[in-house]
């Protein structure tokens, strides 16, 4: 995926890259932070256990940093092999021992079908066409029962507190619910009809929510600033497109990435589409937020292994994954529905049971660092790195992280994409508007592998140089000070205060 269309100030649309220049992949290291920003470092230098930087102590706005929380306790309880099961299963009375499904001479299965879902972020429509053959092949053709939805596993809100309402519509805060299929999210596209004209949204044939638009098309040097796409999210996967679209030369589309309001509904929509699909009829599909008792197995699907889906969350900042594996560790640790409260608990409780790592006066909220409301030091994040960097040889997590110039989040970032710092920085990005962050290991110059954390909180520019940044016409100026400090950091320096 490119590097523009990831960046979250795009939010739901994704930019045609010719609109903007390309910003340049250097930046150059200054001493000084952005005035009035607030700055936390902490680091550790080649055998030595001191701990080195500026307001270490000072509790901060992780951002995404907290995803290497989530990945720790994750591998840590769960283990790198961990799968999630999606099942299809009927009543026992419905099929024997083997799972094999009783019907009558026309196909008719007499009872209910359950579907247990059970938050695999990478859970897919083809994933549930597949679950659903399981019947096909077995000769149902007629459910004489209805459709449950078993959405148990997790529960309480599927997004989390203090997220911003204004990305609600956007695909980077999609709700990890039970009940997760394409990732909560829907791609679409709005077609301009010229300058002054409103544009058409078009949707894939079949996707089930309702897309309208009064969006405008204006001309590309009249888009920004007061004239951008915005989106208005309702419920029952309601959407509204409006504000202004530019109108390209060739008359492209802009492609959407839009996150669904109500995942339950998203489950319910889609069952009765695949179903219809398969020709399968039924009585009515029902939600189930409690275990069912009395079924059987009769389908599965497995996610890939934890490990994978974990680096994916890392290397693509994925907050839905990062939500969903959190809320798994909860799930499992606790054996009750994962609400956010159990979820932040069992993060600490793993922390400190498998790690000796207590959270302390730390505020988590999420899994995933989208509210601003969490707060954590770089002293505590430094302490979960160098757990890490001991044993490593034992939980393989920094094979996981992005590597400088190289993947993930990582491969773009003008601060270590040049030498020295490029494949030297394995790390963790975290962002929201106004913070900027960095957090994993740095191999110096001398080869020695320690762990860093860089917090960039309360950052901000005047109009000017904030539009500059926004569309992609500069990099973020604040860069060149993460630069400098990293630099330090690799030639095994002491910069500012030391503890």
């Amino acid at each position: 995926m490119n590097k523009f269309i990831k960046n979250k100030f795009i939010k739901f649309f994704a930019i045609p890259l010719f609109l903007y220049s390309s910003v340049s992949s250097a930046i150059v290291a200054t001493p000084n932070p952005i005035p009035g920003s607030e700055v936390g470092v902490a680091y550790l230098k080649p055998n030595d256990n001191k701990i080195y930087g500026q307001n270490v102590d000072t509790f901060m706005h992780p951002a995404s940093t907290l995803k290497v929380v989530t990945g720790l306790a994750a591998i840590l309880y769960l283990g790198h092999d961990y799968t999630f099961k999606t099942t299809l299963e009927v009543a026992a009375n419905n099929a024997d021992a083997q799972g094999k499904v009783a019907t009558d001479q026309n196909g008719t299965l007499h009872g209910n079908v359950l579907i247990k879902f059970v938050g695999d972020p990478s859970f897919t429509t083809k994933s549930f066409r597949t679950l659903v053959n399981s019947l096909s092949k077995a000769g149902v053709k007629n459910i004489a029962g209805d459709i449950i939805l078993d959405v148990s596993r997790f529960g309480g809100l599927s997004k989390g507190s203090g997220w911003s309402w204004d990305d609600t519509p956007v695909c980077f805060t999609a709700p990890a619910g039970s009940a997760i299929i394409n990732r909560n999210c829907v791609f679409a596209q709005l077609q301009p009809n010229g300058i002054g004209n409103v544009a058409t949204p078009k949707l894939a044939a079949g996707s089930p929510i309702t897309l309208t638009s009064d969006a405008v098309g204006v001309s590309p040097s009249n888009y920004g600033g007061n004239c951008e796409l915005e989106a208005d999210l309702y419920m029952k996967n309601q959407y509204h497109i409006t504000g202004c679209v530019p109108v390209l030369e060739k008359n492209q589309p802009w492609p959407l990435s839009l996150s669904v309001s109500d995942p339950d509904q998203w489950a319910v929509d889609w069952t009765n589409i695949i179903f219809n699909e398969k020709k399968i009829s039924f009585n009515s599909i029902k939600l189930a937020r409690a275990p069912q008792p009395g079924y059987t197995t009769i389908g599965v699907i497995e996610s890939a292994p934890l490990d994978e889906l974990a680096k994916y969350m890392l290397h693509r900042s994925n907050n839905l994954y990062a939500d969903a594996i959190a809320k798994t560790v909860a799930a499992e640790y606790y054996k009750l529905p994962a609400t956010y409260s159990r979820t932040t608990k069992a993060l600490r409780a793993v922390l400190k049971q498998y790690a000796n790592i207590d959270l302390g006066n730390s505020y988590l909220v999420d899994g995933n660092g989208l509210s601003p409301h969490n707060l954590v030091t770089p002293h505590k994040m430094l302490e979960i790195l160098q757990f890490i960097n001991l044993n490593d040889d034992k939980i393989h997590f920094i094979k996981l992280l992005p590597v400088a110039d190289e993947s993930g989040t990582l491969h773009w970032r003008a601060s270590t994409r040049n030498p020295p710092l490029g494949k030297n920085v394995t790390a963790k990005t975290g962002t929201l508007q106004n913070v900027s962050n960095l957090m994993g290991f740095m191999r110096t110059k001398s080869g020695v592998r320690v762990p860093f954390v860089f917090y960039t909180n309360a950052i901000s520019y005047d109009q000017r140089t904030r539009d500059l940044v926004k569309y992609h016409k500069i990099a973020s100026p604040h860069l060149g000070y993460e630069r400098y400090v990293l630099e330090q950091i690799y030639d095994e320096k002491v910069m500012g205060v030391d503890f």
